[in-house]
């Protein structure tokens, strides 16, 4: 009887250990009841979570489940303060607490019935065995107890043990063994009942033991943060108890701020989720940058969303530290993983402008405003990126309304202070709409006269034009085309001046005027900050010497405070009946002249401030004609103003006033009326300085008035050059007749007046008249135009002013 009681008492010992360590098996591990955003957003840190599944597998000794669903919990509730209860139950489980909770029955298997019958009859076979009365009095002893035991008892009774090799008793001593931390011999006694162990729950029970010297082992790892170690029990894990183990730990580091420890058993134990928590924990910039990595390398859902908003976070901060290279490959790596909001594809083009990058910019500004038509903002960007690229600007122009409304109020605003009506006409702007129909087609009828008086005779010329002329526009081009009819009148020779080939020794009986026809075409184009004019003349029909083509190319580019003008031009040299038709000898019987004048001009004007401005022409031209010396000139001109319309009168456009110093030459005095002279001013040198005067009222009323007027101190040098450079004198001896050096010093000047009045819709009037003089020489013009244009409107603009013709002032201006 004392023997059985002995023997029930070893099994109740040993029930109650395996009951505490061994866990029952496991059918799944239970989830706690929980939604996650649809976004995939970490809870609030304010939220509890729902314990119930952790506590399950606490309670029914699932380690790996409990410590599973442990860390799904600090996952989703990462400033989840963890209850001290749970904490402790858990250091339990996992073998880092001493102690038992209560055991859970264990109600034998009936497969285990026969097994159990054969150990109890080898039981009582071995009842007397002193060896086995003294492991079973042992057994008997209360916990406390055995853990007091002496070393050397336990090691005597370790090799009874093991000359027993029983389960029951190889279980006892490993965990006694485990209670004295003679953990080798807890290693071989557990290891021997795994090998000797039948029932399942003994098997549990032995591995349960040698998961608790891991356990031992573990801590003492981690006390010392050895990883290599820790590195060598994961190898040798195959029930992974060791996983569990350091998965629980690094969250308990975690817990108590221990990010870089934390994350550092994460990383041995592959546990991604835990290692981004720890790593974004740390709030280093290395550690971010780890974390952006790590995000960015897995590919699921909660991963690509923190790759996806990280990525967000560096292009706007890229971008504010001014490293728009990377701004915009953060930007174009995360549209790789979602689609771009609107702010975030504008700032990659925001940086791509930085780093003048037109093409991605002009992309990326493209995709927002294909979202946003009406984003003034971002279209003004793409005209502003492209505005040297037409073909771009009018692509962009025919696809996105806001463009081509951007496009036509910034042209329309810079076109008005340049000046170019057209083109703001042609971009709908009011001022110009309203002021009159410029694509109407026209009809004009004008009437000018000038006329030139210098020394008596030849000295005087007048001419009286008429013309009529029919123009329109034509996409965007202005036309006109007009017929001339002109009156020539010229001073005659008197007696002993010298004319033709001879010097006359009696009354001049040749011509000394006509009257012609001529034909004449002209077209003007405008584009933003550009103008291109071209003319073509062909007068006279009949005049003495042959009528050749003439005309000019004139175009102007608009800079933002520059502008640069340039014209090719070819012209009859219009001072006189000689120079500009060609005239008889006095008996009809040759003719020369007709001097035609080509070359090229150049203008240059600089703003300086709104009101101070620089300009500076030059022209350089070759002089021929019908037995007429060649001829060279060189001419320039630089002029300085300052705009005071503003101090004067709100009615002004502009009044500018400044200083001005020209200087002409030419290669040779060819300004005589014999063979071989062209009859036209061409002083060596003729130097002016002095001051100008230029006023124009507003655009776009029913009138307009415009005022120039100069005054110079002048100098005029002409040298001895032969009155008959080409050797056609009629007397041999008339040969080596020069003109003689002079020169002169004095006063110049011009005023000229222009104007134009609107009566209706239809008709309008222009007129213009001045007066010029320098030195011996004076010069009077006029002339009036009535025109009548189809359409509407209630003002005039000075672009058709009559002197404003490109055709007379020589710019496309």
């Amino acid at each position: 009887m004392k023997d059985t009681f002995k023997r029930t008492a070893l099994v109740l010992a040993l029930g109650a250990i395996t009951a505490l360590l061994v866990p029952t098996q496991a059918i799944g591990q239970t989830k706690t009841t929980y939604k996650e955003k649809d976004l995939g957003l970490l809870p609030s840190q304010q939220v509890q979570p729902d314990l119930t599944g952790l506590w399950y597998h606490i309670n029914e000794r699932q380690v790996k489940q409990a410590n599973d669903e442990f860390g799904r919990l600090k996952a989703l509730y990462p400033g989840w303060q963890v209850p001290k209860e749970v904490e402790t139950e858990l250091n339990r489980l996992n073998g880092r607490l001493k102690g038992t909770l209560k055991p859970a029955p264990v109600k034998p298997l009936e497969s285990d019935e026969p097994k159990r019958a054969s150990q109890e009859r080898e039981s009582t076979l071995l009842k007397a065995s002193p060896k086995v009365s003294a492991l079973e009095e042992f057994a008997q002893r209360t916990p406390k107890a055995r853990a007091n035991a002496s070393e050397q008892q336990v090691r005597r009774l370790v090799e009874l043990s093991n000359q027993l090799k029983r389960t029951d008793f190889y279980l006892l001593m490993g965990w006694t063994a485990i209670d004295k931390g003679m953990l080798d011999i807890a290693t071989k006694q557990f290891s021997l009942a795994l090998e000797t162990a039948v029932r399942d729950i003994d098997k549990q029970s032995a591995q349960q033991g040698l998961d608790s010297v891991t356990g031992i082992w573990l801590q003492q790892a981690l006390a010392l943060r050895d990883f290599e170690a820790l590195e060598t029990f994961l190898e040798l894990d195959n029930s992974n108890y060791v996983k569990d183990v350091l998965i629980g730990e690094a969250w308990q580091q975690y817990d108590a701020k221990n990010y870089t420890f934390s994350e550092a058993l994460f990383h041995l134990v592959d546990d991604d989720e835990g290692k981004y928590l720890a790593l974004i924990a740390q709030e280093t910039e290395s550690s971010k940058q780890d974390a952006f990595a790590l995000a960015c390398s897995i590919n699921t859902d909660v991963f690509i969303r923190r790759c996806a908003d990280a990525l967000a976070t560096r292009q706007a901060q890229f971008y504010d530290s001014m490293r728009y290279k990377q701004s915009i490959e953060a930007g174009e790596a995360l549209s790789q993983l979602r689609r771009l909001s609107l702010d975030e594809q504008a700032l990659i083009g925001w940086a791509a402008k930085e780093i003048q990058d037109t093409t991605t910019a002009t992309a990326a500004f493209e995709r927002v405003l294909s979202k946003t038509p009406n984003d003034s903002v971002i279209a003004n960007e793409l005209v502003s990126l492209n505005q040297s690229d037409d073909t771009t600007l009018n692509r962009l122009a025919l696809k996105y309304t806001e463009v081509k409304r951007i496009l036509q109020e910034r042209t329309t605003r810079n076109a008005w202070p340049r000046k170019q009506f057209w083109l703001a006409y042609q971009n709908d702007d009011p001022r110009g709409v309203l002021s009159q129909t410029k694509d109407g087609l026209s009809a004009v009828y004008g009437m000018n006269t000038r006329s030139r008086s210098g020394g008596e005779g030849l000295g005087n010329f007048d001419v009286l034009s008429q013309y009529v002329g029919i123009g329109s526009g034509y996409k965007n081009w202005l036309w006109q085309v007009s017929l001339d009819y002109k009156q020539f009148y010229s001073g005659r020779p008197q007696t002993n001046d010298w004319f033709g080939d001879r010097q006359l020794g009696s009354t001049f009986s040749g011509i000394s005027g006509f009257e012609d026809t001529a034909l004449r075409a002209e077209a003007f184009y405008q584009a933003p900050d550009f103008n291109f004019y071209v003319n073509l003349d062909y007068a006279m029909f009949d005049q003495p010497v042959k009528a050749e083509v003439t005309g000019q190319i004139s175009a102007t580019k608009f800079l933002a405070n520059t502008t640069v003008a340039a014209t090719l031009f070819r012209k009859a040299k219009e001072d006189s009946l000689l120079s500009q038709t060609g005239t008889f000898y006095t008996d009809h019987t040759q003719a020369w002249g007709y001097v035609i004048e080509s070359g090229v001009r150049g203008l240059v004007a600089h703003s300086i401030t709104d009101k101070v401005s620089v300009a500076g022409t030059a022209q350089v031209s070759r002089l021929e004609g019908e037995r007429v010396a060649n001829n060279s000139s060189l001419s320039v001109r630089g002029d300085m103003s300052y705009d005071i319309a503003s101090l004067v009168s709100p009615k002004l456009d502009y009044w500018r006033v400044g200083p001005f110093l020209s200087y002409t030459s030419y290669d040779k005095n060819l300004s005589g009326f014999t063979v071989g002279n062209g009859g036209y001013f061409s002083p060596s040198q003729f130097i002016s300085i002095g001051g100008y005067s230029e006023l124009l009222t507003l655009e776009a009323l029913n009138w307009q008035i415009k005022l120039r007027s100069s005054l110079a101190f002048s100098r005029v040098e002409q040298d001895d050059d032969l009155r008959f450079p080409t050797g056609e004198a009629f007397r041999p001896q008339d040969l080596d007749e020069a003109f003689g050096e002079s020169s002169d010093t004095g006063l110049s000047g011009n005023f000229m007046a222009e104007g134009q009045y609107r009566f209706n819709d239809n008709w309008i009037a222009a007129g213009y008249i001045g007066k010029a003089f320098a030195v011996e020489y004076q010069a009077f013009e006029a002339g009036i135009q009535i025109r009548w244009r189809a359409g509407k409107g209630d003002g005039v603009t000075s672009d058709e002013l009559l002197l404003s013709s490109p055709r007379i002032s020589g710019f496309a201006l």
